[in-house]
């Protein structure tokens, strides 16, 4: 069933998904055998999303995640890896398209766009591989002259993941809206499957 949560802060967003996955969350074990609890189509709509970005609860700290997440977004470099965010946005595929600077040319073009999106999946390999993106589909749309980010989640670890999922996408935002002159606005997750692993419950529970 999906639930909503509207939120001013990610810090505000975080601790609210958390407790409620800890205390209403179905449990199983997923396909690579870990058990979590979760919850799903989750939408957290963040109205102030450069405010409140960390906890001190959370196991990272905002420089790890300014370094490690923010700017891989904006980045074309695979870093080694199989693929990465920045990889498939800014260089997708074999033909190496800039969704990116497709978003940003279309928003300028025309500001009323329902079309200035960009995804991550690749079926020609996601549905061959374990490694696949969880951050699938983004959208950027503006309303009454802000400029807001919607994104779609098909797995997302709550706990370990979400608030620097957030960071890096309020990066991403306000690096779209400098480009376009919009003045950057909301975010908003949908998280199809948001959930908290086995071994990260002992300290959920003390958010």
């Amino acid at each position: 069933m999906p639930f909503y949560i509207r939120t001013k802060t990610p810090v505000e967003g975080w601790t609210r998904i958390v407790r409620r996955i800890m205390s209403e969350g179905m449990t199983r074990v997923d396909e690579r055998g870990i058990e979590t609890k979760w919850i799903d189509n989750a939408i957290i709509h963040i109205q102030n999303p450069r405010e409140g970005r960390v906890s001190p609860k959370y196991p990272f700290s905002e420089t790890v995640i300014r370094e490690k997440y923010a700017t891989q977004l904006l980045s074309p470099d695979k870093m080694g890896f199989d693929y990465t965010y920045g990889e498939r946005l800014n260089a997708w595929g074999r033909e190496q398209i800039n969704q990116i600077e497709y978003c940003i040319a279309k928003l300028k073009d025309s500001p009323n766009s329902r079309r200035a999106v960009a995804t991550t999946w690749d079926p020609r390999i996601d549905t061959t591989t374990d490694e696949v993106p969880c951050l699938n589909h983004f959208v950027f749309m503006v309303r009454e002259g802000v400029l807001d980010l919607t994104v779609m989640i098909r797995s997302n670890d709550m706990y370990g993941a979400w608030p620097a999922n957030v960071y890096a996408l309020t990066e991403l935002l306000h690096h779209v809206s400098t480009r376009t002159e919009i003045q950057d606005g909301t975010i908003t997750t949908i998280s199809v499957n948001a959930h908290i692993y086995s071994h990260d419950w002992a300290k959920a529970r003390e958010i």
